[in-house]
């Protein structure tokens, strides 16, 4: 924040500014502003360029800050020790499977893949070739979702009309 700060040419930073600036939320860019001494400039609040940056040194130095450095810094850590390292994919996308990839948008899946309500069956030679299916099935889901959807899902039943028996829906669908 100091250092976009000393960047600025304006010598006055009202809410918008910080809003931008720190990518903050309206509400949050007007608490830290009311909080850091901002004075009323029209219907906003504005601060001196030095004054927020001085408020920002002193939040920095204060414990609790530190604290709160050092705790964030802790989860980075944490996340990082958590992602794999140097691993490869176990699902090498070869130019087929890419090419497949890009077009199942366009032309769907391949027939070794079906759909029906309740029931997804893939159809592979070995586990290499299951596992570009079920890419396949992910592509599709996140290109189409309401496709598949409307693939697996079971189709809501129909109400009988009000007034009309069960016998008498169940003649009218044999006649027909």
């Amino acid at each position: 924040m100091l250092e976009m700060l000393a960047l600025l040419p304006d010598e006055r930073i009202d809410r918008r500014g910080v809003e931008q600036l720190f990518d903050l939320r309206r509400s949050a860019a007007h608490e830290l502003l009311r909080r850091f001494g901002a004075e009323r400039s029209g219907n906003s609040l504005a601060i001196s360029r030095g004054r927020l940056m001085a408020r920002l040194r002193e939040a920095q130095e204060h414990p609790e800050w530190r604290w709160e450095r050092e705790r964030r810094q802790t989860i980075r850590d944490r996340v990082d020790s958590l992602r794999p390292t140097g691993s490869r994919s176990q699902v090498p996308v070869t130019l087929a499977l890419r090419k497949q990839m890009e077009a199942v948008a366009s032309i769907g899946l391949p027939s070794t893949i079906r759909f029906e309500p309740g029931c997804l069956t893939i159809a592979c030679r070995d586990v290499e070739h299951l596992v570009e299916q079920l890419v396949l099935v992910a592509k599709f889901l996140d290109s189409d979702y309401e496709r598949l959807q409307g693939m697996v899902e079971l189709p809501a039943r129909k109400k009988p009309p009000s007034g009309a028996s069960g016998h008498a829906v169940a003649a009218a669908a044999a006649a027909s």
